[in-house]
């Protein structure tokens, strides 16, 4: 049983030992839901500990974390069962309570950090950053929080070096680079913005998919190693599943709209979907695509209509459909989103998309300090989504060309993965598949997908794709 030392001295201000503990996946309660529980969740969350918050109530950002998935909510008082199941507890409740709360902690052997009044608690979180490869933490005994924080504010800006970010230099590249360039500010962290000129932006001349998977990747991968950034953003449907030795990726913003869209100018009125839009097209319609998928999806619509390559950013496609050059074009509704492009003529499809489609990457160095910051502001739910299409991608991409389409979707703990995969011969049917499952870590998501990809070998288009790679 834990019992509280006599210190032999009436202090104010106790001396407190600073203690580096491994959190990551160890599951932290925390009584209460107002500010204070606010703060010591993202804390803890910077730590990769799983949250169980009990509370009544709770704040609006604690409440949306917890429809995310980020964190457990029970709404409830505690009770002694749930510190008997816990080895560290956060009492972020009102003092008389927490104080109460704190005996029942110690009587069931479960250390107890008192936010309202640290010196009768028995450990207290520090603030902390880090910088140059260590982690630096600034504690009051948890007396001042306000002090110690402004200390914490002080020494990062002496010491953090502006994150230098590399990403191509399309409108919709740099504004996604700036998302994370928000994100890091919002930490504390500053970083800057430094453009690469990617494989596929310096020759438009050719079809995407002679560069091979990665056209808009590897040039920033290659600046990445060779030390000219920390960290390079990319749209994770970008990115191969196989990432180059000593390359990570770090985390993933909230995602984005992961739908496609078909913009015309010659939709029927009032028409209630894409699919609608592009079974009004006329025999023989030019849709504008440079994605296999895409076409793939598209012209199992309409076998008829053929479609075209449309390379460039969003606006010269767009450019290009005014122009007449399409009847139609297929894009991401994330793009055009995120640029403010609010079409009136583009009508979302119902598509399984492409894996990573409308999330934004951070990749960096393995086991880098820039690795470590940028893990601390990854987003838990969109994490696994990604995790777990790039895991089925794993699956399929090596030597294949087929044009694949994967999507997870994560809702507090349960996720669905979708997955589609289209044959190159007319004679073999598409395979399509779903799996559900519960999910409580990237490794269970990717074990949903290592289900889905069993579920669909028995599928023609699996079966000679996995007799092919059998063959010597």
């Amino acid at each position: 049983m834990i019992q509280r030392m006599n210190r032999g001295i009436d202090a104010p201000n106790p001396y407190r030992l600073i203690v580096s503990l491994n959190l990551e996946e160890h599951e932290i309660l925390v009584v209460g839901g107002g500010r204070a529980a606010e703060r010591k969740i993202a804390t803890l969350l910077g730590c990769r500990s799983r949250v169980r918050m009990v509370s009544p109530d709770a704040t609006e950002n604690l409440a949306e974390m917890a429809s995310e998935g980020v964190i457990v909510w029970e709404r409830r008082v505690a009770s002694k069962e749930d510190f008997a199941s816990h080895r560290f507890a956060i009492l972020a409740a009102p003092r008389e309570v927490s104080f109460a709360l704190a005996s029942l902690a110690r009587a069931n052997d479960c250390a107890v950090d008192i936010c309202s009044g640290a010196d009768g608690g028995d450990f207290a979180l520090c603030a902390q950053f880090a910088s140059e490869g260590l982690f630096v933490g600034v504690s009051g005994g948890g007396n001042d929080p306000a002090a110690a924080a402004a200390s914490k504010r002080r020494l990062m800006k002496s010491m953090k070096e502006t994150m230098t970010l590399l990403t191509r230099g399309s409108r919709l590249a740099l504004r996604q680079a700036g998302m994370w360039v928000e994100a890091l500010a919002r930490a504390g962290v500053n970083a800057a913005v430094k453009t690469v000129t990617s494989h596929g932006d310096r020759d438009r001349s050719k079809d995407l998919s002679e560069f091979g998977f990665g056209a808009f990747v590897k040039a920033l991968e290659d600046e990445l190693l060779s030390g000219g950034g920390d960290c390079a953003v990319h749209s994770a449907k970008d990115m191969p599943a196989a990432l180059p030795a000593g390359c990570a990726l770090a985390a993933v913003l909230k995602r984005g709209s992961r739908r496609d869209v078909v913009v015309t100018g010659n939709a029927p009125r009032g028409a209630p979907s894409g699919e609608d839009v592009i079974l009004s097209l006329s025999r023989g319609a030019k849709v504008g695509t440079s994605s296999a998928r895409r076409a793939a999806q598209v012209s199992s619509l309409r076998p008829d209509i053929a479609c075209v390559p449309c390379r460039g950013n969003i606006e010269t496609r767009m450019s290009r459909l005014a122009d007449g050059e399409f009847d139609a074009i297929v894009l991401a509704e994330a793009g055009l989103e995120r640029l403010g492009l609010n079409a009136e003529n583009a009508y979302p499809l119902s598509f399984v998309t492409s894996a990573g489609q409308g999330a934004i990457a951070a990749e960096a160095v393995a086991g880098s300090e820039t690795e470590a910051v940028l893990r601390r502001l990854n987003h838990v739910p969109t994490w696994y989504e990604v995790v777990a299409e790039r895991a089925f991608l794993s699956r399929i991409s090596a030597g294949c060309s087929l044009p694949v389409a994967v999507n997870a979707s994560y809702d507090n703990g349960d996720m669905i993965v979708s997955a589609e995969i289209y044959p190159v011969r007319r004679d073999i049917a598409p395979a399509m598949s779903s799996v559900r499952g519960n999910v409580c870590s990237a490794d269970d998501a990717v074990a949903i997908s290592a289900a889905l990809w069993d579920e669909m070998s028995g599928f023609s288009v699996v079966r000679l794709l996995n007799e092919g790679r059998s063959q010597p």
